[in-house]
């Protein structure tokens, strides 16, 4: 395999992969923005080690990219009932129990459509039920309990690594 093809330009990841959906009283009020970022290690001058997150420019397989995504009431009145929906990028695996959205509910999709808390959720294989695992989910969602009040911002994230 040529090394060149295992490396992905993120941007074109998150045009292509990566297509938020939200929902609220009045949808048309929440504005989305999407990130991808990498943590990159940094010593300062006395050698200290410390741990920054920067855009994540080009990634390789094993790489993990923290996938953000910002939703912000852009009216002059409360959304509420915001909830987001992000589907996990083509070609990565989600990193299990990276998901967070403070104030939220965070519940996962096999298929993209029908979500349920992680517990809930089975596969069959070879006539066999188990219990899904990360590996299986397809996408996440964000149910915020809380109004959004204009002008105000939620995060929801999660990692997932290149394949």
């Amino acid at each position: 395999m040529n090394p060149g093809k295992n490396i992905y330009i993120v941007a074109a990841l998150i045009a292509c992969s990566v297509s938020s959906q939200a929902f609220a009283q009045a949808s048309a009020c929440i504005s989305l923005k999407s990130s991808a970022q990498v943590e990159e290690e940094t010593t300062d001058a006395a050698g200290k080690k410390s741990v920054k997150l920067v855009q994540a420019d080009k990634v390789v397989p094993g790489t993990v990219v923290i996938w953000t995504v910002t939703a912000t009431n852009v009216c002059q009145k409360p959304s509420d009932q915001v909830t987001i929906n992000n589907p996990v990028p083509t070609h990565m695996t989600y990193v299990a129990d990276s998901a967070t959205g403070p104030g939220s509910q965070i519940t996962y999709s096999l298929d993209g459509k029908a979500f349920a808390p992680a517990a809930q959720l089975t596969v069959t294989e070879n006539g066999a039920q188990r219990g899904a695992t990360a590996a299986d989910y397809k996408a996440i969602r964000w149910t915020f309990a809380n109004s959004l009040q204009p002008g105000a911002t939620v995060n929801a994230s999660f990692r997932a690594v290149l394949n």
